[in-house]
């Protein structure tokens, strides 16, 4: 029935403050508080204009959350162009044009009424995000919760997305996930309004999607004959024994693709080229250099057996798989990799050389731009753009390529003064494989690194270097899921939330409405959502953080209204241990345990951390150059009396291919019988032993002289350990003290990352 549209809606001029009892995630742009409650009834009814069909995917989004989560069965009934929001505890949706974003919208929550004004279907289903967080956190069940009432505190909302591009990756080359998994992940990317599904469908372990053309990379390419036990860098590598297979046929993608769409994401499969190619290999060993035979990796890394670049074959491979993919996903864009590709096989196949001749390209970097280049041919045949990881910078960039920047964000800079669209997804900030609690000795086996909650939620995605017109190339922002370690969902939902919420303000939230403290509280409210929703989250909100200045000893927990306590005797912190109000002053060696409380209930798994007192401690020191990458905690990272870990490599000082020389000033001329220190031995990481420990004493800090040289044994290069070092230095004396650590040097031939620079790792240096 036709009807008048009797609809005003009062849209406040100012920016609103945070307030305690909206607290939603992403953060909105603008939130000012009513009067009341909107009660949600089992007669409730959903409204949508039936000349906008799309919008029947946000009506009924929200009529499956109240399925869900309260067992109401409420009505989505189409209006024919207009619609009176009237007093009948009903929802609304309702085009405007007036609304800028094409994926923004004003929701206004009344005692009577909810209305939801947008300018697309988009803007409507991230609305519906907002008001399902507006009731109570069971709303969100996976199955009806019994109870008297269902109410949303009344309050304007006027929300738009910061980025266009949102997305959140995840490869299933490696661990193999099933369909009905992939949807639960689109369900909660979409829940965080995230926007894009990059699915990471083909690499060395695996290939997970069926090509009709070529039914081996199904047949063989999707199996792997075992996989390696324990870390990568473990020595001696041991494996399971057992095969390992999982493939996505075309009606699975086709169907995991229309699921996306109906939640407003769009798909972007990734197949990966001219690098990571072993499983395809393995199925087609002509279109490698070498002719074969190949299998698909059994462990982690990078390979040098990749796609030959001078075979006219793989081209024709490339073209024939890239068809299907096209026809599979309706998006823009295709991923086709292109990073970690090693060029050491081109360098001696004939083929490749003569490619190379034959097209004046000058070295193996412009052999991999002319493979990229023809695919983004391919790919334009089909309408389709192409995006590539950014080493496809090398050798020069294809014409409408997209970069995807995560070597750091060099890549997105270099290629945004290009002109080039950009998404930035920095391993600093954007990689979720990364450890995220301080204490990696209580995690879960990962790749490494390290990447807690706050250094998410503090990423910022547009480079202060890049001016305004050149900032308008940065798409947005992803996150990315990498899973060689991550073998189950449960562990998966572990790595990735709660991080994926502090990503999801960083893409979606105004960079003026983000606030740590106040993302925190909002935070631990969305926890109760997570619960609801049964998502194996990670606790590392609760966790308690400690870092050394100057000798003392300073806690932390990003958990509001938490109190710490702890004990500096080893003891299990208890409710009724010594509260921490200050940094805690060390006079001597101790075993500090720390944990988050909450009116007498423990939060956090407890923090601990060895402290050891010496004459350095807190003594300021200098390199002759710069830490590459791993700089430690602090400026005191090798004096603060913390000696690192084997998992977690953030309290490590490393140096590439060069000698390792701290100068520590005592402050006064101190006599001292040994120093002490630790490095690291990790050589599938490129990490390797000094070949020996100078330590030199100095009055004035300008004549130093040698009081003792260790040679180190460097033969045994094999395992991940922590060796210590003790020089003995009987009567030495002096204020200012120079241990050098010298580099191992080139890494030797057959071993991981062979002819380049070994890192260096030290951590503390004990002066006793």
């Amino acid at each position: 029935m036709r009807v008048l549209l009797i609809f005003c809606l009062f849209l406040p001029l100012f920016s609103a403050c945070q307030n305690t009892s909206i607290q939603v995630v992403p953060q909105p742009l603008r939130v000012v508080e009513g009067e009341g409650v909107f009660q949600l009834l089992s007669s409730s009814r959903i409204y949508y204009p039936e000349s906008r069909p799309d919008w029947q995917l946000a009506a009924r989004a929200f009529a499956d959350v109240a399925q869900s989560g309260a067992g109401f069965s409420l009505p989505v009934t189409p209006y024919q162009s207009s619609v009176v929001v009237n007093d009948e505890q009903s929802i609304y949706f309702l085009p405007d044009t007036t609304i800028a974003s094409e994926e923004g919208y004003v929701l206004e929550v009344r005692q009577r009424s909810v209305a939801i004004r947008a300018r697309s279907a988009a803007g409507a289903f991230y609305a519906v995000q907002t008001l399902r967080q507006l009731f109570p956190p069971e709303l969100n069940s996976l199955q009806p919760q019994r109870r008297d009432n269902w109410t949303a505190t009344c309050c304007t909302i006027t929300d738009a997305p910061r980025f266009g591009y949102r997305g959140l990756h995840l490869d299933v080359g490696r661990h193999f996930f099933p369909v009905s998994y992939i949807k639960r992940y689109i369900d909660l990317l979409a829940f965080h309004k995230a926007n894009t599904f990059h699915w990471h469908l083909t690499d060395d372990q695996g290939w997970r999607i069926e090509i009709k053309k070529h039914p081996k990379l199904t047949k063989i390419a999707s199996c792997r004959t075992e996989t390696i036990v324990g870390h990568n860098s473990d020595q001696p590598t041991r494996f399971d024994g057992k095969r390992y297979c999982g493939y996505y046929t075309q009606e699975e993608v086709k169907e995991v693709v229309e699921y996306a769409r109906q939640r407003f994401v769009t798909v972007v499969p990734e197949i990966e080229m001219p690098g990571h190619a072993l499983a395809a290999l393995s199925a087609y060993p002509e279109l490698g250099c070498t002719g074969g035979p190949y299998q698909a990796a059994t462990r982690w890394g990078v390979f040098e057996d990749v796609f030959c670049a001078g075979n006219e074959q793989t081209f024709r491979f490339v073209d024939e798989v890239l068809s299907e993919v096209c026809a599979l996903f309706p998006g823009p864009y295709i991923h086709i990799g292109g990073d970690e590709c090693p060029k050491t096989r081109w360098k001696t196949c004939p083929k490749c050389q003569a490619r190379m001749q034959a097209e004046g390209l000058k070295d193996e970097h412009e052999l991999q731009s002319y493979f990229i280049r023809r695919a983004e041919t391919m790919l334009a045949r089909h309408g389709k753009k192409l995006i590539g990881w950014d080493e496809i910078l090398e050798g020069g960039l294809a014409p409408s390529a997209t970069v995807m920047s995560w070597r750091g964000t060099e890549g997105g800079i270099a290629a945004a003064r290009a002109h080039h669209d950009v998404i930035m997804t920095p391993t600093s900030h954007c990689y979720f494989d990364y450890y995220q609690s301080n204490d990696a000795e209580t995690e879960p086996l990962a790749i490494g690194g390290y990447l807690p909650l706050e250094k998410v939620y503090a990423y910022e995605p547009l480079p202060d270097v890049l001016q305004p017109d050149e900032q308008k190339y940065i798409l947005g922002v992803q996150a990315n899921v990498w899973t060689e370690y991550i073998r189950t969902p449960d562990y998966l939902e572990y790595m990735l939330w709660p991080r994926m919420c502090a990503m999801s303000e960083v893409q979606w939230s105004a960079k003026s409405r983000r606030d740590w403290p106040g993302f925190s509280r909002r935070l631990e409210a969305h926890l109760a959502r997570l619960d609801a929703l049964q998502v194996n989250y990670a606790k590392s909100i609760y966790d308690v953080k400690g870092s050394f200045s100057a000798g003392a000893l300073q806690l932390n927990t990003s958990a509001a209204g938490a109190d710490i306590r702890y004990t500096t005797d080893g003891g299990e912190p208890e409710p009724q241990s010594m509260p921490y109000f200050a940094p805690i002053v060390l006079n001597s060696s101790a075993t500090v345990k720390a944990a988050a409380f909450r009116e007498g209930k423990k939060l956090s798994k407890t923090f601990v951390v060895q402290y050891q007192a010496h004459k350095a401690n807190g003594k300021l020191y200098v390199l002759s150059g710069q830490p590459d990458k791993f700089k430690g905690t602090s400026e005191f990272a090798l004096t603060d009396g913390v000696t690192g870990s084997l998992k977690n490599w953030k309290n490590w000082v490393g140096l590439v291919n060069r000698d390792f020389d701290p100068l520590i000033d005592l402050g006064r001329q101190e006599s001292f019988e040994k120093v002490t220190t630790h490095f690291l031995v990790n050589t599938g990481s490129w990490i390797y032993p000094p070949r020996r420990i100078e330590v030199q004493v100095s009055a004035d800090g300008k004549q130093f002289t040698t009081v003792a040289v260790q040679n180190i044994d460097t033969s045994n290069l094999a395992g991940n350990r922590i060796e210590e070092m003790v020089v003995q230095t009987p009567g030495a004396k002096g204020r200012y003290v120079r241990v050098i650590a010298s580099t191992f040097g080139v890494i030797p031939a057959g071993m991981p990352g062979e002819n380049n620079g070994a890192w260096l790792f030290l951590d503390e240096i004990i002066i006793e």
